[in-house]
This record gives structure tokens, C-alpha cells and sequence, in this order.
């Protein structure tokens, strides 16, 4: 059985979910899922979870992911990118025309750090169990509260006649095509997402994504990421045969070898074999999620 992670290179015009089937139906797969999904117009990396490796996507520190985008400046769209037909207010185009780079790279530099931002309506944000975008499709305006994000790091690239482009590293959950027009609207212009890579997903910046057409059968392993490496920021505590036996069995282990007690550890035998995960209570180890035998 694979269980593990795999980074796709996700195409544009394609939406996660319709990825996500071609791959199962390629490696003929029936347990996989994703770990943050991305817009169809978006490409780059898409993680697709495998096998056991589900059972692990809340333990995974992901809380960083990194971002190319393009908008484009003095136009309105009602979804905040391309898949709605973009308006243009021509009355921004001197706007646009003096908009120096010390300015953008000033407005961007507000951005770092907390960063209150409001749900788009064509989103997958729930409100009473229903996505917005279900809401947005009848034009019903729904009232959002403001979630809290961070912006890590923030880049201009460029401005090319009325398309800007920058780099971003900002906490999981952010909307881009929301900061792109929060980030026009300092300078009173409209704006909409024109394209967006993500380059990189923690923690899994030291790996290779691959496009589904160039994955087989016989290269899956060179692109997998193990259930240990997914797992590779929470510490590993080394048990013996009988007491890994134990935890199978639901019982709880004697161990004074961490000074977190509290925290949740990688269950490893001696010859460097993944079990599972658990967590201390005091000075004894118990089971939380293993792996099957």
C-alpha cells in the first residue's frame, strides 16, 4: 500500500478536485486527499495525500505557503480573478500611469505581520454549512467577519503597464485575490488576480513537485514523501518491540525521556520504523494514532 504525499504540479483551468481524480484513477487509488486546495485558474503545487497518510493531515505543520501573482490593475471582477468577466474603469488609468515602485513597495511593506482579512463571497469559507460561493451564485450578500492571517514575507517584482506582479509567504487560509485588491485599494484603484503559482507549501520545501503526466508507477517513489518526513517537525521517541506492543494494545508506556511531556511525539522502533504518533501525560507515553499492523 502507498501511504505518503505526493506534490503535483497543478495545470490552470483545471480545479483541485478534477486533479485529484485523475491521479487516483491513474495509480488506481482509492484513499487520497488534498492539503490546501487551489483555485482553478491557480497552478503549482498541489499535495495529494495517500493511504494511511490521511490519517496524519492534522498533525502536519503547514501553516506557510508561497505565492507568484500577477493582478491587474483598474479593473473589477466579481469573483476577484478571470473566471468573471473583468470590468474596466478607465477613469484609473493616470492612476496607474504614476503609480512609482517606492510607493508599491511601501504599500506592500504595511502588510507584514497580523492581517485582518474578510472572506470572499465566491469562496468555500462556510456560513450555516453552505459555502459562500453558493450563496454568491444566487446574489445573496452574506455579512463576514474579518479571520486573522500573517503575511511572512511580501516581494515586488514588477509593474508592467497595469499588471503588478510580487511574491508572498502568508499563513494557510489567506485569499489572494482578497490582499490584491486590499492591497489596491490604498491607492484607490480596483484590481483582480490575473495569475497565481504557489511555489512552495510547508513543510515540504525541500521536495519536488511533479506534473501528473510525468508521474508513473515506476517514479512514484522518487517523488513520495514518507509519513515520517511529513511529520518530520514533531520529535521521534525511540521504543522497544514490547513496548510498541503495548501501545498497539491501547495501553500506555513508561517514559522519561522528553522535557515536553505534553507534545506530541513520532513512535519509532529500532530499526527506524514508523508506528504511529502519541503524546505524554506526566512521565507516561500514550498512543494517539497508529499505523496499521
Amino acid at each position: 500500500m502507498i501511504n505518503g504525499i505526493i506534490l503535483l504540479n497543478k495545470h490552470k483551468f483545471v480545479t483541485s478536485n478534477k486533479t485529484l481524480a485523475l491521479f487516483k484513477r491513474k495509480l488506481k487509488l482509492k484513499k487520497a486527499g488534498l492539503l490546501g486546495i487551489l483555485d482553478p485558474l491557480a497552478t503549482g503545487t498541489l499535495p495529494v495525500v495517500i493511504g494511511e497518510a490521511t490519517k496524519y493531515i492534522t498533525y502536519i505543520e503547514n501553516n506557510k505557503k508561497s505565492y507568484n501573482v500577477r493582478c491587474k490593475l483598474g479593473v473589477f471582477s466579481e469573483c476577484g480573478d478571470l473566471e468573471s468577466e473583468p470590468i474596466k474603469c478607465s477613469n484609473e488609468e493616470l492612476t496607474i500611469h504614476n503609480l512609482q515602485e517606492q510607493t508599491i513597495k511601501d504599500t506592500l511593506a504595511k502588510f507584514i505581520g497580523e492581517y485582518m482579512q474578510v472572506p470572499p463571497m465566491f469562496s468555500s469559507t462556510k456560513y450555516n454549512g453552505k459555502p459562500l460561493y453558493s450563496y454568491a451564485r444566487q446574489n445573496i450578500e452574506i455579512s463576514r467577519e474579518p479571520k486573522k492571517r500573517r503575511i511572512y514575507q511580501i516581494k515586488f517584482i514588477s509593474l508592467q503597464l497595469d499588471i503588478l506582479e510580487f511574491s508572498v509567504v502568508c499563513s494557510s487560509g489567506t485569499y489572494i485575490r482578497t490582499l490584491v485588491q486590499d492591497i489596491s485599494k490604498n491607492w484607490n484603484l480596483h484590481s483582480c488576480l490575473y495569475s497565481l503559482h504557489r511555489s512552495e507549501v510547508e513543510p515540504f520545501e525541500d521536495f519536488h513537485n511533479i506534473t501528473l503526466e510525468d508521474l508513473t508507477i515506476d517514479n512514484l517513489n522518487k517523488y513520495l514523501i514518507k509519513i515520517p518526513d511529513m511529520l518530520s517537525k514533531l520529535p521521534k521517541l525511540l521504543c522497544s518491540n514490547e513496548e510498541i506492543n503495548k501501545l498497539y494494545n491501547g495501553l500506555h508506556i513508561k517514559k522519561n525521556e522528553s522535557d515536553t511531556f505534553e507534545s506530541l511525539h513520532r513512535i519509532t522502533s529500532k530499526d527506524d520504523r514508523f508506528h504511529g504518533i502519541g503524546y505524554f501525560k506526566e512521565n507516561y507515553f500514550y498512543p494517539k494514532r497508529l499505523m496499521k499492523r
